[in-house]
């Protein structure tokens, strides 16, 4: 068991230091992580995957990430990554620069929200004028964007009316709202769900819940091999709650599944977010 945690955390070791660098080794398949969460927490995160990944493909899969999301973009368009992980709106863009294929995604969506202190008086969104809220960055839809087209059907401009600070990650934001330094906070509610939060989000009170929403996508190097674009969509779908190293990992993500997905599905998706961007143009 000592030789194992050893093993274990010198990979662990290996892969957190060489996140940065991404560099290219066709001895390694690199799986990038859009960096939501720390670089530590994110390869801590995903290692099980890469582990499963590494046990049944044959070939070594390093976790990688990058300091932010402007750097994890330019990585993607300049394909570092075999695999990559990130929202829905970032696959476009992959989809589109990079030539980047979904093959998986998680399930079931998320819903994103505004959440306030349970005592801080605040019970509806145009409440919210004149008021700070946390969130994760300008461009995240669970962690922002969502939460901003709610406040604007509500005749409320979030660049003059409410005080927004990007707190860069989702634990950020909760944290910022639960001390006090903001006054509502747009996350994904299913944040709230980690073991961190258990004691402390009964002091939280949701003021705002979105539509579902998808799940992060996996998607592959479009130049890759078939058959190893085929054998990764199938070890992902084989990560089930039917075992308890596979349940394990799902839990640690706040998801039940993975489900196979197409290019073709998430461009019916993205038609679809094209009408509500129309939608909310229109005066």
């Amino acid at each position: 068991m000592k030789k194992i945690k050893i093993v274990f955390f010198g990979f662990f070791f290996f892969t957190l230091t060489s996140a940065a660098a991404a560099d290219h080794n066709d001895d390694w398949l690199r799986l990038g992580v859009v960096p939501y969460k720390s670089p530590r927490a994110v390869v801590q995160l995903y290692h099980p995957i890469a582990s499963l990944l590494m046990e049944k493909l044959g070939r070594s899969v390093r976790v990688v990430t990058a300091d932010g999301y402007e750097q994890y973009l330019q990585r993607v368009f300049a394909k570092k990554y075999d695999i990559i992980v990130l929202g829905s709106t970032f696959y476009f863009k992959a989809h589109d620069r990079a030539g980047y294929e979904a093959v998986a995604r998680g399930f079931p969506p998320f819903r994103a929200g505004i959440i306030v202190r349970k005592d801080s008086g605040i019970k509806t969104l145009e409440q919210l004028r004149g008021k700070t809220m946390a969130a994760v960055n300008v461009k995240d839809r669970g962690g922002y964007k969502l939460q901003e087209m709610a406040l604007l059907e509500k005749g409320i401009d979030p660049e003059s009316e409410v005080d927004v600070h990007f707190r860069g990650k989702f634990d950020s934001v909760i944290y910022a709202v639960l001390s006090g330094q903001d006054d509502a906070g747009a996350i994904r509610l299913d944040a709230l769900q980690k073991p961190a939060f258990a004691g402390v989000k009964k002091k939280l009170k949701v003021i705002y819940t979105s539509r579902e929403n998808p799940q992060f996508p996996f998607a592959i190097r479009s130049d890759m091999d078939p058959v190893m674009r085929e054998k990764i969509g199938t070890v992902l779908a084989s990560i089930t709650m039917d075992q308890p190293e596979t349940a394990a990992i799902l839990e640690s993500l706040n998801i039940k599944g993975f489900e196979r997905i197409t290019c073709n599905e998430l461009e019916t998706l993205r038609l679809k977010r094209q009408e509500e961007a129309l939608r909310m143009e229109q005066p």
